[in-house]
C-alpha cells in the first residue's frame, strides 16, 4: 500500500545553497570590495581599522610607553598603570626570580628590577628566600583591579 512520496514540508536543506555563506559581507573600508570572514566588518587587509583592534593597539602602545618610562627611571611611573597592574596580577599566581619575572613581563632586567622596587615600596610585593636559598619576588597585598587591564 504505497501512498506516494512523503511530503518534506518545513525541513531545511543539510547544506546551504551554493554561493551563499552565513555572515559574509563586504569590507567597510571605503573603496574596498573584498569580503570579510565570520561576519566581521573589515577584510584581512583592513582589520586594523576595527574598533576592537584599535583598542588593543592603544593598550599595547600604552604598555610600550610605560616600558620606556621604566627603562629611564621610576619617578614618572603610574601607580595604576599597565605594568604595575600586570605585575600584581602576575605575582598573584606564584613567586618569581628576578630573571623569570622580567622574562614573563617581556621587559629588560633593569626595568623589571625598578618595577619590583616600586612594588615593594608600595606594599604589593616582597623579596623572600626560596627553598634553595635564592631570592624570589612574592606578591603580598591585593590591589583593587576592578577595572581590569
Amino acid at each position: 500500500m504505497d501512498d506516494g512520496p512523503i511530503p518534506l514540508f518545513g525541513l531545511r536543506p543539510l547544506l546551504p545553497e551554493s554561493g551563499t555563506h552565513k555572515g559574509t559581507r563586504d569590507c567597510e573600508e571605503k573603496g574596498c570590495s573584498k569580503s570579510t570572514r565570520e561576519g566581521k566588518p573589515f577584510c584581512s587587509k583592513h582589520i586594523e581599522l576595527s574598533p576592537y583592534i584599535q583598542s588593543i593597539q592603544a593598550q599595547l602602545d600604552k604598555r610600550d610607553a610605560e616600558e620606556q618610562v621604566l627603562e629611564k627611571g621610576t619617578r614618572l611611573i603610574d601607580r595604576n598603570g599597565f605594568f604595575v597592574r600586570e605585575a600584581v596580577l602576575l605575582l598573584r599566581t606564584k613567586d618569581f626570580t628576578a630573571k623569570s619575572f622580567s622574562r614573563r613581563l617581556d621587559i629588560s632586567h633593569k626595568a623589571a628590577a625598578r618595577l619590583v622596587d616600586l612594588l615593594i615600596r608600595w606594599g604589593h610585593a616582597q623579596r623572600v628566600r626560596s627553598t634553595r636559598g635564592g631570592s624570589t619576588i612574592s606578591g603580598i597585598a591585593p590591589m583593587d583591579l576592578a577595572d581590569g587591564i
